[in-house]
């Protein structure tokens, strides 16, 4: 008897610890770069696995059904990320002017990410469809924090709370509708590549970089979309960027364990690695499993990421690169993307590999990237040691942190040789100081109250619960910058001690006077008198 009344008790409680009716989620992820993506669709399959429903407009639709979930193809008429990148692309253009190369970055992501795709999206029949209620009602809408925000205009339109997903650690261009302080002479902006503590001329450097990046962002991205949400919502929408005020809670892909440890406040959760889990989609094929099993000395994985084609690494480069690995007794795994390349008995290569499965499978002794973010979270997650090979945007910064932790070297390939590749490969391999740091780091890094997907979704469910929750937005997200700056308290304090010095000026002219026998003799008095 007291074993049924107990399973009663347990079922009480798990029935009141569960959600009453599961929620109605609207994703909206239409930016075509697979590495984003991973991190917003591991999300969005949690939700639907807990017994939320769930509607995702993204250019990666499922291969197969899943329950709970509704895929709207984004991908038609939109240009793709997806192994799209030549090294040329981000090798070859020379700049000449201080900011050129940032500015040549934020508007090839605008162009990909910008008002074009707002356009895109919006004019598809799918997304009318979504508007005039035809996909149902929704509880709560996610959008992405990286280009465009004319996304929020969904959320305001249909009055519902909005939550954010960045896949990236930070951007500048965040922190102001969330309030969350972003002090340059502290806090490392990514696009720097500094990762510690800074001098003068970095910090100034910093904060220019600050200012110039969200800048670009307001100007590319920002500006342009405001015309193709009056366009398509009605000329009475606000601007974009009061609607992104009324963004409820961040999702951000960062852990104090290998980022700067940063202040945030509450509507900021940092979830990084969220997208860790085991998938479906992504195993090893048998044939790949016994040849990594039958790896005696491990296997090294080598992979430039979703976008970049490793195939369109010039032939000095590539013949270099393989030279090394020849002269290695590891076998080397390299996401190459055509079958046309004579390779060394010990290199195996695949247009397209299960990257999370290869990285923790216990022979896999070194990741060879191009330093992601989402690639390089799973080989630390995984405890396996990495060689950076960066190539643009973040890499260089990711690169150099986890240089900084001791788990990682860098390679420039625009520089290396057979000798330079194979002596830091050697380096990585032939003794146990990083793979010992990797595990510590990993340690630090799975460390936590409660997995990242388990806070992720708790908090998804209190916004919903508490209608958007607004207390967690701290009062100074709606101060004017000059205010947030107390500038304007500065202003009112010094012309207070401007004005009591004054005073004092006057009173001691006074005093002066009063010691010479009279009063103060005023300059008209002195002048002589005309006869």
């Amino acid at each position: 008897m007291k074993t049924v009344t107990a399973c009663v008790l347990v079922g009480l409680l798990c029935a009141a610890a569960a959600p009453a009716e599961g929620l109605r989620v609207l994703g909206l992820f239409p930016l075509p770069g697979h590495s984003h993506n991973v991190f917003f669709k591991a999300f969005m399959e949690t939700l639907a696995e807990r017994g939320h429903q769930v509607v995702v407009f993204s250019p990666f639709p499922h291969k197969k059904p899943l329950a709970n979930y509704t895929d709207v193809d984004t991908s038609n008429g939109a240009p793709s990320f997806t192994n799209n990148f030549s090294f040329n692309m981000v090798s070859s253009v020379a700049t000449y002017l201080p900011g050129q190369a940032m500015y040549n970055s934020m508007t090839r992501i605008g162009a990909l990410s910008g008002p074009n795709l707002c356009r895109q999206v919006f004019s598809m029949p799918e997304f009318d469809k979504l508007m005039r209620g035809g996909y149902g009602r929704f509880d709560v809408v996610f959008t992405e924090v990286f280009g465009s925000d004319c996304w929020a205009a969904v959320a305001h339109k249909m009055q519902l709370p909005l939550i954010s997903m960045s896949s990236a650690p930070d951007v500048s261009w965040m922190h102001e509708r969330f309030g969350s302080p972003d002090n340059p002479s502290y806090l490392v902006n990514v696009f720097t590549g500094y990762t510690s503590a800074m001098s003068l001329w970095q910090r100034l450097i910093n904060a220019c970089t600050a200012v110039y990046v969200n800048y670009l962002h307001k100007i590319i991205m920002q500006e342009p979309s405001e015309a193709v949400v009056k366009e398509f919502f009605g000329p009475d929408m606000p601007p974009i960027s009061e609607m992104i005020k009324n963004t409820s809670l961040l999702l951000l892909n960062r852990h104090m364990s290998i980022h700067a440890a940063r202040p945030v406040p509450p509507n900021v959760l940092h979830v990084g690695g969220l997208h860790i889990k085991p998938s479906v989609e992504e195993t090893l094929d048998p044939e790949l499993l016994r040849w990594m099993d039958e790896a005696e000395h491990g296997v090294i994985f080598f992979s430039l990421g979703s976008m970049m084609r490793s195939d369109t690494l010039p032939r000095d480069k590539r013949d270099a690169l393989l030279g090394a690995f020849s002269k290695l007794p590891q076998r080397v795994l390299w996401k190459f993307e055509t079958p046309d390349i004579e390779l060394p008995p010990n290199v195996r290569i695949g247009k397209w590999l299960p990257q999370l499965a290869i990285l923790t499978h216990p022979k896999t002794i070194l990741f060879m990237t191009h330093g992601g973010l989402m690639g390089t979270l799973e080989a630390l997650h995984s405890s396996v040691p990495m060689l950076g090979i960066p190539l643009f945007a973040d890499q260089m910064s990711n690169t150099e942190l986890y240089r900084s932790l001791g788990i990682a070297q860098r390679l420039d390939i625009r520089t290396a040789t057979e000798e330079s590749t194979l002596a830091v490969l050697r380096e990585l391999t032939e003794t146990s100081k990083y793979r010992d740091r990797a595990r510590e780091v990993a340690r630090l890094f799975r460390d936590r109250p409660r997995q990242a997907l388990d806070e992720a979704v708790w908090w998804t469910e209190y916004v919903v619960r508490n209608h958007g929750a607004r207390h967690l937005r701290p009062l100074g997200a709606d101060l004017a910058w000059y205010e947030y700056l107390l500038l304007d308290v500065a202003a009112v304090l010094l012309a207070a001690a401007l004005l009591v010095l004054v005073v004092l000026r006057a009173a001691l002219r006074a005093v002066l006077g009063a010691f010479r026998g009279g009063a103060p003799v005023t300059a008209r008095q002195r002048k002589p008198k005309k006869e």
